[in-house]
Protein backbone atom coordinates (compact mmCIF):
# COMPACT_ATOMS: atom_id res chain seq x y z
CA UNK A 1 0.00 0.00 0.00
CA UNK A 2 3.05 2.63 0.68
CA UNK A 3 4.20 2.48 -2.70
CA UNK A 4 0.82 3.80 -4.36
CA UNK A 5 1.92 7.08 -3.12
CA UNK A 6 4.57 9.31 -3.38
CA UNK A 7 5.99 10.86 -0.06
CA UNK A 8 6.90 14.44 -0.09
CA UNK A 9 7.96 14.00 4.27
CA UNK A 10 11.89 14.77 4.63
CA UNK A 11 13.73 12.32 6.54
CA UNK A 12 14.08 15.34 9.20
CA UNK A 13 10.40 15.32 9.79
CA UNK A 14 10.04 11.70 10.37
CA UNK A 15 8.57 11.41 14.07
CA UNK A 16 10.33 7.36 14.70
CA UNK A 17 12.18 5.01 13.10
CA UNK A 18 9.24 2.62 11.26
CA UNK A 19 10.59 -1.42 10.51
CA UNK A 20 11.19 -1.81 6.50
CA UNK A 21 8.00 -2.40 5.51
CA UNK A 22 6.31 1.25 6.41
CA UNK A 23 6.99 4.39 5.10
CA UNK A 24 5.59 8.02 6.42
CA UNK A 25 3.74 10.37 4.28
CA UNK A 26 2.51 13.68 4.80
CA UNK A 27 -1.50 13.40 5.11
CA UNK A 28 -1.69 15.87 2.29
CA UNK A 29 0.06 12.86 0.16
CA UNK A 30 -2.96 10.81 0.70
CA UNK A 31 -5.51 13.16 1.05
CA UNK A 32 -7.95 13.92 -1.87
CA UNK A 33 -10.67 16.11 -0.65
CA UNK A 34 -11.58 18.29 3.04
CA UNK A 35 -14.97 19.36 3.62
CA UNK A 36 -16.25 20.88 6.45
CA UNK A 37 -19.81 20.26 7.91
CA UNK A 38 -22.98 22.21 7.68
CA UNK A 39 -23.61 24.53 10.42
CA UNK A 40 -26.84 24.17 12.48
CA UNK A 41 -27.77 25.77 15.70
CA UNK A 42 -29.54 23.99 18.69
CA UNK A 43 -32.42 26.13 18.09
CA UNK A 44 -32.88 24.73 14.71
CA UNK A 45 -32.66 20.72 15.81
CA UNK A 46 -36.01 19.16 16.17
CA UNK A 47 -37.96 18.23 13.58
CA UNK A 48 -36.55 17.50 9.47
CA UNK A 49 -35.85 15.68 6.82
CA UNK A 50 -32.55 14.78 7.29
CA UNK A 51 -30.48 13.65 10.94
CA UNK A 52 -27.57 15.95 12.16
CA UNK A 53 -24.53 14.09 12.93
CA UNK A 54 -22.36 16.50 15.55
CA UNK A 55 -19.33 16.31 17.26
CA UNK A 56 -20.65 15.01 20.66
CA UNK A 57 -21.89 11.32 18.56
CA UNK A 58 -18.24 10.37 17.90
CA UNK A 59 -16.73 8.64 20.81
CA UNK A 60 -12.97 8.95 21.79
CA UNK A 61 -12.35 5.39 21.05
CA UNK A 62 -12.90 6.43 16.74
CA UNK A 63 -16.53 4.99 16.70
CA UNK A 64 -19.83 7.01 15.90
CA UNK A 65 -23.67 6.62 17.43
CA UNK A 66 -25.59 7.02 14.91
CA UNK A 67 -29.05 5.58 17.61
CA UNK A 68 -30.18 8.79 18.98
CA UNK A 69 -28.96 11.81 16.44
CA UNK A 70 -30.88 14.79 16.05
CA UNK A 71 -33.16 16.41 12.92
CA UNK A 72 -33.02 19.42 11.09
CA UNK A 73 -34.26 20.52 7.97
CA UNK A 74 -31.37 20.62 4.57
CA UNK A 75 -32.57 22.08 1.47
CA UNK A 76 -30.96 19.44 -1.79
CA UNK A 77 -28.05 21.72 -2.45
CA UNK A 78 -27.09 20.54 0.98
CA UNK A 79 -28.31 17.35 1.04
CA UNK A 80 -26.38 16.75 -2.27
CA UNK A 81 -23.34 18.71 -0.21
CA UNK A 82 -23.04 17.28 3.00
CA UNK A 83 -25.01 13.64 3.16
CA UNK A 84 -22.84 11.09 4.67
CA UNK A 85 -22.16 7.41 3.10
CA UNK A 86 -20.91 4.02 3.96
CA UNK A 87 -17.43 4.25 4.85
CA UNK A 88 -16.49 8.12 5.14
CA UNK A 89 -14.17 9.30 7.49
CA UNK A 90 -14.77 12.25 9.95
CA UNK A 91 -12.00 14.13 12.42
CA UNK A 92 -13.71 16.79 14.90
CA UNK A 93 -11.84 19.73 14.25
CA UNK A 94 -13.22 22.05 17.31
CA UNK A 95 -13.93 21.01 20.59
CA UNK A 96 -12.11 21.40 24.00
CA UNK A 97 -8.30 19.90 23.99
CA UNK A 98 -8.70 16.42 25.36
CA UNK A 99 -11.36 15.98 22.86
CA UNK A 100 -10.60 17.27 19.67
CA UNK A 101 -9.28 15.07 16.97
CA UNK A 102 -11.90 12.79 17.49
CA UNK A 103 -12.39 10.68 14.53
CA UNK A 104 -14.32 8.44 13.45
CA UNK A 105 -15.85 6.31 10.11
CA UNK A 106 -19.46 6.19 9.81
CA UNK A 107 -21.19 2.83 8.02
CA UNK A 108 -24.38 0.86 8.31
CA UNK A 109 -26.29 4.07 7.12
CA UNK A 110 -27.95 2.73 3.89
CA UNK A 111 -31.28 4.38 3.32
CA UNK A 112 -30.80 7.06 6.03
CA UNK A 113 -29.71 10.66 5.40
CA UNK A 114 -27.58 11.82 7.70
CA UNK A 115 -25.62 15.31 7.19
CA UNK A 116 -22.64 16.60 9.68
CA UNK A 117 -21.82 19.80 11.20
CA UNK A 118 -19.42 22.38 10.96
CA UNK A 119 -17.24 21.11 13.54
CA UNK A 120 -16.75 18.21 11.95
CA UNK A 121 -14.77 17.70 8.59
CA UNK A 122 -14.71 14.92 5.97
CA UNK A 123 -11.60 13.81 4.43
CA UNK A 124 -11.93 11.87 1.10
CA UNK A 125 -8.43 9.18 1.72
CA UNK A 126 -9.04 7.67 -1.36
CA UNK A 127 -11.29 4.80 -0.46
CA UNK A 128 -13.24 2.91 2.56
CA UNK A 129 -10.15 0.83 3.21
CA UNK A 130 -7.96 3.89 3.57
CA UNK A 131 -10.23 5.76 5.87
CA UNK A 132 -10.46 2.94 7.97
CA UNK A 133 -6.69 2.76 8.72
CA UNK A 134 -6.27 6.24 8.94
CA UNK A 135 -8.83 6.03 11.70
CA UNK A 136 -7.03 3.02 13.19
CA UNK A 137 -3.83 5.14 12.96
CA UNK A 138 -5.07 8.14 14.51
CA UNK A 139 -6.58 6.99 17.03
CA UNK A 140 -3.09 5.14 18.78
CA UNK A 141 -1.27 7.59 21.38
CA UNK A 142 1.78 8.33 19.31
CA UNK A 143 -0.82 9.82 16.58
CA UNK A 144 -2.67 11.48 19.38
CA UNK A 145 0.51 12.89 20.56
CA UNK A 146 1.33 14.16 17.06
CA UNK A 147 -2.32 15.79 16.59
CA UNK A 148 -1.76 17.21 20.14
CA UNK A 149 1.34 19.25 18.68
CA UNK A 150 -0.54 20.86 16.21
CA UNK A 151 -3.75 22.32 18.38
CA UNK A 152 -4.58 25.63 18.58
CA UNK A 153 -6.55 27.85 20.16
CA UNK A 154 -7.87 29.14 23.70
CA UNK A 155 -8.01 27.22 27.11
CA UNK A 156 -11.81 26.20 26.39
CA UNK A 157 -11.65 26.10 22.51
CA UNK A 158 -9.12 24.41 20.62
CA UNK A 159 -8.89 23.81 17.03
CA UNK A 160 -6.91 21.73 14.35
CA UNK A 161 -6.66 23.37 10.95
CA UNK A 162 -6.25 22.20 6.90
CA UNK A 163 -2.81 23.60 6.88
CA UNK A 164 -1.60 21.59 9.96
CA UNK A 165 -3.96 18.57 9.29
CA UNK A 166 -2.14 18.76 5.45
CA UNK A 167 1.29 17.65 6.70
CA UNK A 168 0.64 15.16 9.58
CA UNK A 169 2.62 12.56 9.36
CA UNK A 170 0.84 9.19 8.69
CA UNK A 171 2.57 5.99 8.40
CA UNK A 172 1.93 3.36 5.75
CA UNK A 173 2.65 -0.42 5.89
CA UNK A 174 3.23 -3.29 2.90
CA UNK A 175 -0.08 -4.02 1.08
CA UNK A 176 -0.49 -7.37 3.26
CA UNK A 177 -0.07 -5.42 6.37
CA UNK A 178 -2.43 -3.00 5.33
CA UNK A 179 -5.11 -5.53 4.52
CA UNK A 180 -4.92 -7.67 7.45
CA UNK A 181 -5.07 -4.41 9.66
CA UNK A 182 -8.30 -3.00 7.82
CA UNK A 183 -9.71 -6.74 8.02
CA UNK A 184 -8.98 -6.99 11.65
CA UNK A 185 -10.08 -3.74 12.51
CA UNK A 186 -13.73 -4.17 10.73
CA UNK A 187 -13.85 -7.42 12.50
CA UNK A 188 -13.33 -5.91 15.56
CA UNK A 189 -15.71 -3.38 14.78
CA UNK A 190 -18.28 -5.55 13.64
CA UNK A 191 -18.09 -7.57 17.24
CA UNK A 192 -18.45 -4.10 19.00
CA UNK A 193 -21.19 -3.01 17.09
CA UNK A 194 -22.96 -6.09 17.83
CA UNK A 195 -22.16 -5.96 21.83
CA UNK A 196 -23.64 -2.71 21.86
CA UNK A 197 -26.69 -3.61 20.05
CA UNK A 198 -27.13 -6.09 22.26
CA UNK A 199 -26.84 -3.63 25.47
CA UNK A 200 -29.55 -1.67 23.71
CA UNK A 201 -32.15 -4.23 23.30
CA UNK A 202 -31.12 -5.39 27.06
CA UNK A 203 -32.03 -1.97 28.13
CA UNK A 204 -35.30 -1.29 26.51
CA UNK A 205 -36.01 -4.97 27.82
CA UNK A 206 -35.17 -4.38 31.61
CA UNK A 207 -36.78 -0.72 31.17
CA UNK A 208 -39.89 -2.48 30.04
CA UNK A 209 -39.70 -4.86 33.21
CA UNK A 210 -39.28 -2.05 35.47
CA UNK A 211 -41.54 0.05 34.19
CA UNK A 212 -44.27 -2.81 34.28
CA UNK A 213 -43.58 -3.75 38.33
CA UNK A 214 -43.26 -0.39 39.65
CA UNK A 215 -45.48 2.11 37.30
CA UNK A 216 -48.16 0.01 35.99
CA UNK A 217 -47.64 -2.24 39.13
CA UNK A 218 -48.26 -4.96 37.29
CA UNK A 219 -45.86 -7.07 39.18
CA UNK A 220 -46.59 -11.46 39.45
CA UNK A 221 -49.13 -11.93 42.48
CA UNK A 222 -47.57 -14.28 45.60
CA UNK A 223 -49.15 -16.53 46.84
CA UNK A 224 -49.01 -14.36 50.22
CA UNK A 225 -50.98 -11.30 47.98
CA UNK A 226 -53.78 -13.93 46.65
CA UNK A 227 -54.71 -14.91 49.68
CA UNK A 228 -54.72 -10.67 51.21
CA UNK A 229 -56.85 -10.82 48.19
CA UNK A 230 -58.93 -13.85 48.85
CA UNK A 231 -58.49 -15.51 45.60
CA UNK A 232 -55.33 -18.09 45.24
CA UNK A 233 -56.33 -18.61 41.60
CA UNK A 234 -54.43 -15.44 41.02
CA UNK A 235 -51.16 -16.43 41.91
CA UNK A 236 -48.80 -15.77 39.29
CA UNK A 237 -51.18 -13.22 37.41
CA UNK A 238 -50.76 -9.18 37.08
CA UNK A 239 -51.29 -7.73 40.66
CA UNK A 240 -53.13 -4.60 39.75
CA UNK A 241 -55.42 -5.72 36.68
CA UNK A 242 -56.36 -8.85 38.66
CA UNK A 243 -57.68 -7.09 41.59
CA UNK A 244 -54.15 -6.51 43.39
CA UNK A 245 -55.26 -4.29 47.01
CA UNK A 246 -54.53 -0.63 46.07
CA UNK A 247 -54.15 2.52 48.21
CA UNK A 248 -54.43 6.03 47.74
CA UNK A 249 -50.78 7.81 48.40
CA UNK A 250 -51.58 11.35 48.47
CA UNK A 251 -47.80 12.78 47.71
CA UNK A 252 -48.09 10.70 44.46
CA UNK A 253 -51.14 11.76 44.12
CA UNK A 254 -51.69 8.23 42.66
CA UNK A 255 -53.24 4.72 44.19
CA UNK A 256 -49.90 2.57 44.64
CA UNK A 257 -50.14 -1.24 46.20
CA UNK A 258 -51.07 -1.92 49.64
CA UNK A 259 -48.19 -1.82 52.05
CA UNK A 260 -45.64 -0.57 50.01
CA UNK A 261 -43.93 3.57 50.66
CA UNK A 262 -43.18 6.96 49.30
CA UNK A 263 -40.01 8.34 50.68
CA UNK A 264 -37.71 11.28 49.41
CA UNK A 265 -34.31 9.69 47.92
CA UNK A 266 -31.99 11.30 50.41
CA UNK A 267 -34.25 9.39 53.18
CA UNK A 268 -33.51 5.97 52.01
CA UNK A 269 -30.54 6.19 49.77
CA UNK A 270 -27.07 8.04 50.67
CA UNK A 271 -26.08 10.29 47.87
CA UNK A 272 -22.62 12.04 46.83
CA UNK A 273 -21.60 15.50 45.12
CA UNK A 274 -18.92 15.10 43.39
CA UNK A 275 -16.22 17.61 43.15
CA UNK A 276 -12.72 18.49 41.51
CA UNK A 277 -9.06 18.35 42.99
CA UNK A 278 -7.11 21.23 42.66
CA UNK A 279 -5.39 21.42 39.18
CA UNK A 280 -2.78 23.64 40.29
CA UNK A 281 -1.65 20.58 42.33
CA UNK A 282 0.46 18.12 39.63
CA UNK A 283 0.37 15.66 42.63
CA UNK A 284 -3.32 15.08 42.65
CA UNK A 285 -3.37 13.95 39.11
CA UNK A 286 -2.09 11.02 36.61
CA UNK A 287 -3.05 8.48 39.42
CA UNK A 288 -5.00 5.22 39.16
CA UNK A 289 -8.63 6.49 40.48
CA UNK A 290 -10.91 7.51 37.79
CA UNK A 291 -12.51 11.38 37.79
CA UNK A 292 -15.19 11.35 35.59
CA UNK A 293 -16.47 15.08 34.54
CA UNK A 294 -20.54 15.34 34.36
CA UNK A 295 -20.45 14.95 29.63
CA UNK A 296 -18.93 10.82 30.76
CA UNK A 297 -22.32 9.97 32.42
CA UNK A 298 -23.73 10.13 28.76
CA UNK A 299 -21.80 6.56 28.68
CA UNK A 300 -23.59 3.42 30.09
CA UNK A 301 -22.52 1.85 31.94
CA UNK A 302 -19.36 3.60 32.94
CA UNK A 303 -16.35 1.43 33.07
CA UNK A 304 -13.31 3.97 32.19
CA UNK A 305 -12.99 7.24 32.87
CA UNK A 306 -10.67 10.52 30.55
CA UNK A 307 -8.97 11.63 33.62
CA UNK A 308 -7.31 10.08 36.86
CA UNK A 309 -6.72 11.23 39.83
CA UNK A 310 -4.47 10.14 43.38
CA UNK A 311 -5.68 8.46 46.37
CA UNK A 312 -4.58 12.48 48.05
CA UNK A 313 -6.04 14.22 46.21
CA UNK A 314 -9.82 12.30 47.52
CA UNK A 315 -8.52 13.40 51.67
CA UNK A 316 -7.62 16.79 49.81
CA UNK A 317 -10.67 17.77 47.83
CA UNK A 318 -14.35 17.85 47.97
CA UNK A 319 -14.20 14.35 45.75
CA UNK A 320 -15.45 11.08 47.12
CA UNK A 321 -15.00 7.32 46.22
CA UNK A 322 -17.99 5.92 44.86
CA UNK A 323 -17.90 2.22 44.94
CA UNK A 324 -19.61 0.10 41.53
CA UNK A 325 -22.94 -0.37 41.27
CA UNK A 326 -23.42 3.54 41.83
CA UNK A 327 -25.68 5.25 40.01
CA UNK A 328 -24.75 8.71 38.71
CA UNK A 329 -26.57 11.83 37.84
CA UNK A 330 -25.22 14.86 35.48
CA UNK A 331 -27.35 17.82 37.10
CA UNK A 332 -25.64 20.47 34.29
CA UNK A 333 -27.76 21.10 31.54
CA UNK A 334 -28.33 17.95 29.89
CA UNK A 335 -29.16 15.66 33.00
CA UNK A 336 -28.19 11.79 32.32
CA UNK A 337 -28.02 8.89 34.60
CA UNK A 338 -25.89 5.91 34.19
CA UNK A 339 -24.51 3.28 36.50
CA UNK A 340 -20.63 2.52 37.65
CA UNK A 341 -19.45 -0.53 36.44
CA UNK A 342 -15.85 0.59 38.49
CA UNK A 343 -15.04 2.51 41.64
CA UNK A 344 -15.15 6.19 40.35
CA UNK A 345 -15.03 9.77 41.67
CA UNK A 346 -16.97 12.69 39.73
CA UNK A 347 -16.59 16.26 39.53
CA UNK A 348 -19.05 18.83 40.93
CA UNK A 349 -21.54 18.50 38.44
CA UNK A 350 -22.52 14.59 39.33
CA UNK A 351 -24.42 13.26 42.31
CA UNK A 352 -23.65 9.52 42.70
CA UNK A 353 -26.76 7.72 44.29
CA UNK A 354 -25.03 4.54 46.17
CA UNK A 355 -26.89 1.01 46.83
CA UNK A 356 -28.69 -0.02 49.91
CA UNK A 357 -29.46 -3.46 50.78
CA UNK A 358 -32.93 -2.71 49.87
CA UNK A 359 -33.01 -0.62 46.71
CA UNK A 360 -30.08 -1.52 43.94
CA UNK A 361 -28.75 -0.38 40.70
CA UNK A 362 -31.24 -1.83 38.86
CA UNK A 363 -34.13 -0.14 40.44
CA UNK A 364 -32.49 2.74 41.04
CA UNK A 365 -31.14 3.71 37.49
CA UNK A 366 -34.44 3.15 35.45
CA UNK A 367 -36.38 5.13 38.20
CA UNK A 368 -33.88 7.60 37.06
CA UNK A 369 -34.34 7.34 33.96
CA UNK A 370 -38.49 7.97 34.36
CA UNK A 371 -37.35 10.96 36.35
CA UNK A 372 -35.71 13.07 34.25
CA UNK A 373 -38.40 14.58 32.13
CA UNK A 374 -39.51 16.17 35.42
CA UNK A 375 -36.08 17.06 37.03
CA UNK A 376 -34.97 19.51 33.28
CA UNK A 377 -38.60 21.46 34.22
CA UNK A 378 -36.92 22.27 37.77
CA UNK A 379 -33.07 23.33 36.05
CA UNK A 380 -32.73 27.03 36.89
CA UNK A 381 -29.67 29.22 35.83
CA UNK A 382 -29.33 31.05 32.44
CA UNK A 383 -26.12 30.14 30.93
CA UNK A 384 -25.75 26.79 32.74
CA UNK A 385 -29.39 25.60 33.42
CA UNK A 386 -29.01 22.65 36.19
CA UNK A 387 -30.48 21.34 39.20
CA UNK A 388 -28.76 20.80 42.83
CA UNK A 389 -28.34 17.89 44.72
CA UNK A 390 -31.55 19.18 47.32
CA UNK A 391 -33.35 18.67 43.99
CA UNK A 392 -32.62 14.74 43.77
CA UNK A 393 -32.83 14.41 47.91
CA UNK A 394 -36.13 15.33 48.02
CA UNK A 395 -37.17 13.71 44.95
CA UNK A 396 -40.25 11.65 45.74
CA UNK A 397 -39.49 7.42 45.23
CA UNK A 398 -41.79 4.38 45.39
CA UNK A 399 -40.42 1.90 48.13
CA UNK A 400 -41.84 -1.22 47.22
CA UNK A 401 -42.07 -4.42 49.39
CA UNK A 402 -39.00 -6.09 49.84
CA UNK A 403 -41.20 -9.63 48.71
CA UNK A 404 -41.72 -7.77 45.35
CA UNK A 405 -37.90 -6.48 45.10
CA UNK A 406 -36.23 -9.97 45.49
CA UNK A 407 -38.61 -11.30 42.65
CA UNK A 408 -37.99 -8.20 40.76
CA UNK A 409 -33.57 -8.44 41.22
CA UNK A 410 -34.00 -12.45 39.76
CA UNK A 411 -35.25 -10.97 36.55
CA UNK A 412 -33.42 -7.30 36.48
CA UNK A 413 -30.24 -8.02 38.00
CA UNK A 414 -28.62 -10.59 34.94
CA UNK A 415 -29.97 -8.24 32.59
CA UNK A 416 -27.61 -5.60 34.19
CA UNK A 417 -24.90 -7.51 34.89
CA UNK A 418 -24.54 -9.11 31.28
CA UNK A 419 -24.84 -4.92 29.83
CA UNK A 420 -21.65 -4.53 31.81
CA UNK A 421 -20.19 -7.24 30.82
CA UNK A 422 -20.83 -6.48 27.29
CA UNK A 423 -19.13 -3.14 27.81
CA UNK A 424 -16.01 -4.82 29.36
CA UNK A 425 -15.58 -7.40 26.51
CA UNK A 426 -15.76 -4.14 24.26
CA UNK A 427 -13.05 -2.68 26.49
CA UNK A 428 -11.11 -5.29 25.91
CA UNK A 429 -11.55 -5.41 22.16
CA UNK A 430 -10.92 -1.93 21.83
CA UNK A 431 -7.55 -2.19 23.86
CA UNK A 432 -6.87 -5.75 21.55
CA UNK A 433 -7.51 -3.61 18.45
CA UNK A 434 -5.28 -0.41 19.83
CA UNK A 435 -2.75 -2.63 21.30
CA UNK A 436 -1.85 -3.97 17.37
CA UNK A 437 -1.28 -1.08 15.03
CA UNK A 438 1.93 -0.11 17.55
CA UNK A 439 3.03 -3.20 17.92
CA UNK A 440 3.28 -3.41 14.14
CA UNK A 441 4.92 -0.01 13.42
CA UNK A 442 7.73 -0.75 15.93
CA UNK A 443 8.39 -4.57 14.53
CA UNK A 444 7.83 -6.26 17.85
CA UNK A 445 4.38 -8.02 15.94
CA UNK A 446 4.79 -8.88 12.72
CA UNK A 447 1.99 -10.16 9.56
CA UNK A 448 1.89 -14.46 9.43
CA UNK A 449 1.11 -14.16 5.87
CA UNK A 450 -1.25 -17.11 5.49
CA UNK A 451 -3.35 -15.28 7.91
CA UNK A 452 -3.23 -12.20 5.89
CA UNK A 453 -7.81 -12.53 5.43
CA UNK A 454 -8.01 -11.27 8.48
CA UNK A 455 -9.93 -13.82 10.15
CA UNK A 456 -10.69 -12.67 14.06
CA UNK A 457 -10.08 -15.50 16.31
CA UNK A 458 -9.19 -15.53 19.95
CA UNK A 459 -6.50 -13.06 20.96
CA UNK A 460 -4.08 -11.71 19.28
CA UNK A 461 -2.54 -15.37 17.78
CA UNK A 462 -5.88 -15.53 16.04
CA UNK A 463 -5.68 -12.17 14.78
CA UNK A 464 -2.93 -13.18 12.31
CA UNK A 465 -0.37 -11.55 14.23
CA UNK A 466 3.12 -13.47 15.68
CA UNK A 467 4.58 -11.27 18.44
CA UNK A 468 8.32 -11.81 18.88
CA UNK A 469 9.64 -12.80 22.58
CA UNK A 470 8.44 -10.72 25.57
CA UNK A 471 5.73 -9.01 23.48
CA UNK A 472 1.89 -10.01 24.85
CA UNK A 473 -0.80 -8.25 24.94
CA UNK A 474 -2.52 -8.24 28.27
CA UNK A 475 -5.67 -9.79 28.04
CA UNK A 476 -5.99 -10.18 32.11
CA UNK A 477 -6.17 -6.53 32.23
CA UNK A 478 -9.48 -5.76 30.45
CA UNK A 479 -10.76 -9.59 31.19
CA UNK A 480 -15.28 -9.52 31.27
CA UNK A 481 -15.98 -8.21 35.19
Amino acid sequence: MKDNFVSTITKRLEPYKLPSNWKWFFWEDIMRSYQQGMIRSNSQLGEGNVEYLKMGDIDINGTANLDNLKRTEASERELKEFKLNNGDFLINVRNSLQLVGKTCVVDNIEGRKILYNHMLVRIDNGNSEMNYFINAFLNIPSSKKLLDRIKEGTTTVIALYQRELNKLPIALPDTITFTSIVNVYKNIRVKIEVNNKINQELEAMAKTLYDYWFVQFEFPTSEAQAKRIGNLSLVGKPYKSSGGLMVFNEALNREIPEGWEVDELGDVLKTELGGTPSTKIREFWDGDIPWLNSGEIANFPIIDSEEYITEDSISKSATSLMPKGTCVLSITRHLRPSILGIDACANQSVVGILESDKLKASFIYPYLVNEIPRLMTLRTGAQQPHINKKTVDTSLIINPSLEVLKDYYKLANPIYDQIINNSFQNQKLSALRDWLLPMLMNGQVRVAHSYADGNLGRAEQELGMVAEDNTKFDNAKYGEK
